[in-house]
């Protein structure tokens, strides 16, 4: 997991930017890893989520994440973003591994999230929701009715154009993050598809004889 720069910072252009908690990754436990991989023992700040997710979508490098492609000055030069080439970036997983997750992650889409009543015929997308226990930390443990939602995902799944992320903490009377995040993660998805007008990456299934 280390392999995602979760101990370090991403180095994007906004000061003080947060620390992730993940020494417990660092003992080469099974037992850490594993718990880490369902959202236990570890502490991530959004910033470093998505730029670890990013990876599974864009063929497994690390990226550098900014805020402004440029800076114009009204005296003196444009100040252009370095954007390093992907041969230059730090490798996470393999571009094989990143292309079989982004095909599993699909089928998360198409298929299971809502029995795939939220698939977009013309584009594929990619995502995966998260729902883990909020820790107790006056007494250790974990609350058994207290719950982190999150909801990534990228599109089109095999050349993206975006990746969305989204948390909310501790919503009241529900459990899973497919029951909260859903609706707010296709709404944008759709907006972003209408508003850059980005083409279809597959072909809608003809209709279904009667």
């Amino acid at each position: 997991m280390l392999r995602f720069g979760l101990g370090t910072t991403t180095g994007i252009d906004l000061p003080n930017e947060g620390k992730s908690l993940v020494s417990n990754l660092k003992t080469n436990r099974d037992l850490e890893s594993a718990q880490a991989s369902f959202g236990q023992g570890i502490a991530l700040t959004p910033v470093i989520t998505v730029r670890a997710l990013s990876a599974l979508a864009n063929g497994g490098t690390l990226i550098t994440p900014h805020l402004v492609k440029e800076i114009k000055y009204k005296l003196g030069p444009t100040k252009t973003i370095f954007y390093p080439e992907e041969k230059d970036r730090a490798r996470a997983i393999s571009p094989e591994t990143s292309a079989e997750i982004s095909r599993m992650l699909t089928e998360v889409v198409d298929r299971s999230l809502r029995n795939g009543q939220v698939r977009l015929e013309n584009y594929s997308i990619a995502a995966k929701t998260g729902t883990a226990q909020i820790a107790r930390p006056e007494v250790g443990g974990y609350y058994d009715d207290r719950y982190l939602h999150s909801f990534f995902g990228y599109f089109p799944s095999y050349e993206p154009e975006f990746l969305v992320f989204l948390y909310t903490y501790y919503p009241k009377n529900v459990q899973y993050a497919s029951e909260t995040l859903t609706d707010a993660f296709f709404n944008i998805t759709k907006f972003l598809i209408n508003y850059y007008d980005i083409p279809p990456d597959r072909e809608a299934p003809p209709p279904s004889r009667s």
